[in-house]
């Protein structure tokens, strides 16, 4: 009896610690939908890149933790290039020309976008900042992350790899060299 007690608590425990707290339908839509305005002036939607993996980071230029992690993830972006998967840093600051300013002195290549604290992160209520949301490649919330810690930054990237490992592996196993679907 205890030993299925057990059981049945671990399989609890890593189904509540599998589910991204605080993520909702109405997450997944908004941040799907939301128009984004990048540093140039150009707005997007994360819709464009459906059928990626896409780590969405909530950041601000006053914000110590968020400018340690911003370096990571851009090295993150460069190497998950060409394989699904890409970065979205947003900036919640005010003034647009503090991200640009940060942006150009770190050298980043990541998609940055400016939306200021009253847009995309009032709507979706953000618990910290940084925060850092994962969507699948149906554009599905599946992680959200607070903090810069090692530990954080490990939990996304390992979901993300989870993620683009699972993707080839789905790919590789329905489709041979010849198209035809096994």
């Amino acid at each position: 009896m205890n030993r299925n007690l057990s059981i049945l608590a671990a399989l609890v425990i890593g189904f509540v610690s599998a589910a991204p707290a605080g993520a909702d339908d109405d997450d997944t839509r908004q941040l799907q939908s939301y128009v984004l305005t990048d540093l140039e002036g150009a707005e997007h939607s994360l819709r464009e890149h459906r059928g990626e993996v896409i780590v969405v980071n909530f950041w601000a230029s006053w914000c110590a933790p968020c400018l340690k992690e911003l370096p990571i993830l851009d090295s993150w972006h460069a190497e998950w290039a060409g394989r699904g998967a890409r970065v979205a840093a947003i900036s919640v600051d005010s003034n647009s020309k503090k991200a640009r300013r940060f942006v150009d002195k770190a050298e980043l290549g990541l998609d940055v976008y400016h939306d200021g604290p009253d847009g995309l992160a009032r709507q979706l209520d953000l618990p910290f900042l940084p925060c850092t949301y994962v969507l699948d490649q149906s554009g599905d919330v599946v992680l959200i992350s607070g903090g810069s810690s090692e530990e954080e930054l490990d939990r996304i990237q390992r979901t993300v790899e989870t993620l683009l490992s699972s993707s080839s592996a789905a790919t590789l196993t329905t489709t041979s060299t010849d198209g035809d679907a096994r």
